[in-house]
């Protein structure tokens, strides 16, 4: 949960109007169900007693003298709300009253830390009744003063390092002298900043169970991570330190921003906010970043999440990730020079209404996704962008600018294989241009989802593609409508240099990026990296092949 030392709008912990007016109905329902349903004579009602939930399941924080602390807790009682008790060590500290028929309610707590020894425990009990005096499971919440994260020496598979843990509510300094090991879920909040510099490795802890290593930057707070081609930061396994490193070995990074989506005012996820008005929203740098092995339990890589335009990423690498490389939830951020190797499920998945721009991308993958056997991945792509899957037209709709992308699967001979290139859909559009795209067991280009109008007014413009030794090589709209109108400049001729282990090789093309914006480089021909002079991923130490060597 995104406690923080500045406090956080309880707003965003509070359900919304539109969720409470739905829970409401919910709860009338199933009172008039069960009146007219139910045997009356087993008193349903009497024996369903009143229940104390808080919105993030946490029994326990730490929070320094002089902070805040601000959490949601919901209410509930079928027999109507009556009473809401608060002890602190034993003693009132907050008695609330609600009318008779209140069947749902959250309730805003909200301490600010006594000026006390660190180490003190300072306990809170929540006591709930309803209309009929049932009386709910008691709900307790111990606060221990001091500081909330701790970054302390120690050691693991024999190499010192610096374990951090807890919920960072201050500005801190990771420096390449020391190595850093990520201990469980570590969040930067209250408007802090997280500064990596060059060279500096931050290993993530591997757990047997189900835990997983997570660095979350949480809304208004930044991550300022900029490397060097010569000297880039490392986020990876522990397990590397044995050379048993494993795709999934932790979660991944993330980032939630105040930059708009199309699923709210603000979105509640895993217990963090984002989304919001500021599309020019800065949740900082990454540059020269390789984030290796993650993907633990549905977890992606690189997480952005209502992220905005003044947030910089270049130079990023996603290697060996277990699930999604990229996950872009709403938000106006801007990728460029990225590589996704070797990843296991969806290179960039796009939605929810981003509307980025992107130039040279490679994604390169050997691993199959299959139907037989089935398996999570199955029709996991390189690039997918969808709007929203139950409504089309939802606002800010996803709509980017895409220019010199790489696409390579793994081998349209594998009989069994679902793996896909880039696919446009469920309301998403742009403009995307100068894509190779090849070595898919499926369908390697595709867009459907597209009102004729769009089409002819050019929202959605797909133009200068190779699309060469796929299973498929356009499908729905790219195959019916851009393939044979000659303008769009779509092919199936292969381009030199490129192949299920080849990233580098390019064709020129009669379209500029650089006419779209001055974010963009000049780069007019077809593919991310242009010839082996201007390879951009093999420009210093920051970038992997597949098998693991520097390029």
């Amino acid at each position: 949960m995104p406690i923080s030392d500045g406090g956080i709008d309880l707003e965003y912990l509070i359900t919304s109007d539109k969720d409470m007016k739905l829970q409401y109905l919910i709860f009338t329902l199933i009172l008039i169900l069960c009146y007219t349903g139910c045997d009356t004579g087993n008193d349903v009602f009497e024996k369903q007693g009143p229940e104390i939930s808080p919105l993030v399941e946490v029994n326990s924080f730490k929070q320094e003298s002089g902070l805040i602390v601000s959490m949601g807790i919901e209410l509930r009682a079928l027999n109507g709300l009556d009473q809401l008790t608060v002890y602190k060590d034993g003693e009132m500290f907050e008695q609330v009253n609600y009318e008779a028929d209140h069947l749902i309610a959250t309730y805003d707590f909200n301490y600010e830390v006594e000026p006390v020894a660190d180490g003190t425990i300072i306990l809170f009990e929540f006591e709930l009744t309803d209309q009929l005096q049932g009386q709910a499971a008691p709900y307790n919440l111990e606060v221990e003063v001091g500081p909330p994260f701790d970054i302390v020496a120690g050691e693991i598979h024999d190499t010192p390092v610096q374990i951090i843990t807890g919920r960072v509510n201050r500005d801190i300094i990771l420096t390449p002298d020391q190595v850093y090991l990520i201990n469980g879920l570590v969040s930067v909040e209250g408007d802090k900043t997280l500064t990596i510099q060059p060279g500096t490795t931050i290993l993530m802890k591997t757990f047997e169970d189900l835990q997983e290593s997570r660095l979350v930057i949480t809304q208004g707070s930044r991550i300022n991570a900029i490397g060097s081609k010569d000297e880039p930061i490392v986020f990876t396994s522990d397990n590397t330190l044995t050379g048993n490193a494993e795709r999934g070995d932790w979660g991944g990074l993330f980032l939630y921003g105040d930059a708009s989506v199309n699923q709210g005012a603000t979105v509640f996820e895993e217990g963090f906010i984002y989304g919001g008005t500021s599309d020019g929203d800065n949740s900082g740098s990454l540059s020269y970043v390789r984030i290796e092995y993650a993907g633990k339990s549905d977890a992606d890589a690189l997480n952005l999440l209502g992220v905005g335009s003044s947030t910089q990423l270049d130079h990023i690498q996603v290697f060996k990730c277990e699930d999604n490389g990229i996950r872009l939830k709403g938000g106006t951020v801007d990728i460029k020079f990225l590589a996704v190797t070797e990843h296991a499920a969806y290179g960039l998945w796009a939605e929810h209404g981003w509307r980025g721009r992107g130039q040279f991308w490679v994604f390169q993958t050997s691993i199959a996704v299959t139907i037989i056997p089935v398996n999570y991945n199955n029709q996991a792509r390189s690039v997918e962008l969808r709007n929203d899957r139950n409504d089309f037209t939802l606002q800010p709709a996803t709509y980017t600018q895409l220019s010199n992308i790489t696409m390579i699967g793994n081998g349209k001979t594998d009989t069994d294989g679902t793996r896909r290139g880039i696919r446009v859909r469920r309301g998403a559009m742009g403009i995307v241009q100068n894509i190779i795209a090849t070595n898919f067991p499926d369908d390697a280009v595709r867009v459907e989802d597209v009102d004729q109008e769009r089409l002819n007014d050019e929202t959605m413009l797909l133009g200068n593609v190779r699309s060469f030794d796929n299973k498929t090589n356009y499908e729905e709209q790219a195959e019916t409508y851009f393939l044979p109108n000659d303008r769009f400049n779509l092919s199936v001729d292969p381009v030199t240099g490129i192949g299920p282990d080849q990233i580098v090789g390019s064709v020129s093309s009669q379209f500029d990026p650089a006419s779209l914006s001055n974010w963009f480089d000049s780069a007019p021909f077809i593919g991310a990296i242009k010839d082996a002079v201007s390879d951009w991923t093999a420009d210093g130490k920051w970038c992997k092949n597949p098998d693991g060597s520097v390029r």
